[in-house]
């Protein structure tokens, strides 16, 4: 029995396509293999490694600690750097209050660290630290020093102080007021409200609340001559009130001036 040619033909032009087709796909495979070689070998030639880091902003942090342990430095091929991972571990230390880290290819990382400084020492439940003006607690010595100005809050416990509305007043206070007059100053909490001692006068500023307005107020009041021992209230900044000292027979020598607000 024989087989016909035209059958014959029809299978051996389908086995020829079969083939061709297997051809085309192995060509395919190897061409892109050789592509992805090809750009896996760019990625990491000496044009895509890491030839400069610039850093801005490390004064104290251990910034320069972590870059090294996460590898952003010389060398480092710029498709293994993790930025989004690096700034979490900068962030991690308390001096870090943001970091950023920023690939520009092909071959440089920008770093920006903006690092915190300490604003005031506070005294919590667990003792005396130095706080920056968000409220963490950054390392410190022992005891507190005379570097810093100082706010007494102890009924804070030290697992609120970094969310402290006390806390971040008294500092926000300080800050402002050193920034602007150069006066130091001591805060502490009496009777649910911040009292302070300013160049020897004593002064009530009652509830966390507007207090770069507070010590902006109390700066212009220290600029104009107050009777010594006068209580200068600031529970309302926009309506400062000066109260001088009782005389002998228990009456103020001249009245309170200005207004109290809510005192």
């Amino acid at each position: 029995m024989s087989i016909d040619t035209r059958l014959m033909d029809r299978r051996k032009a389908v086995a020829e396509e079969h083939a061709r087709r297997s051809i085309r796909r192995l060509l395919r495979f190897l061409l892109a293999i050789a592509v992805l070689g090809a750009v896996a070998w760019f990625l990491f030639s000496p044009w895509m490694r890491v030839v400069q880091v610039r850093t801005s902003g490390i004064v104290i942090s251990d910034s320069y600690e972590v870059l090294a342990a996460y590898r952003v430095v010389a060398g480092t091929p710029m498709i293994l750097l993790q930025p989004s991972q690096v700034e979490e571990a900068l962030e991690e230390d308390p001096w870090v209050r943001s970091a950023r880290v920023h690939r520009r290819w092909p071959d440089e990382v920008i770093v920006q660290i903006e690092e915190r400084t300490p604003v005031a020492w506070v005294e919590t439940s667990g003792g005396w630290t130095r706080r920056a003006i968000d409220g963490v607690a950054l390392p410190s010595p022992a005891r507190p020093d005379d570097s810093l100005p100082r706010a007494r809050l102890v009924h804070v416990s030290e697992s609120e102080a970094e969310t402290s509305r006390w806390i971040l007043g008294a500092v926000e206070f300080l800050q402002t007021l050193g920034e602007v007059s150069g006066s130091t100053a001591e805060v502490w909490f009496a009777g649910g409200e911040l009292w302070a001692e300013v160049d020897g006068f004593q002064v009530r500023l009652g509830r966390p609340e507007e207090m770069t307005a507070k010590a902006l107020a109390l700066t212009a009041l220290l600029s104009e001559p107050l009777p010594e021992g006068s209580l200068l209230i600031l529970v309302a900044p926009a309506h400062p009130a000066v109260s001088p000292p009782a005389t002998s027979d228990g009456e103020d020598e001249a009245g309170t001036t200005g207004e109290t607000g809510d005192s």
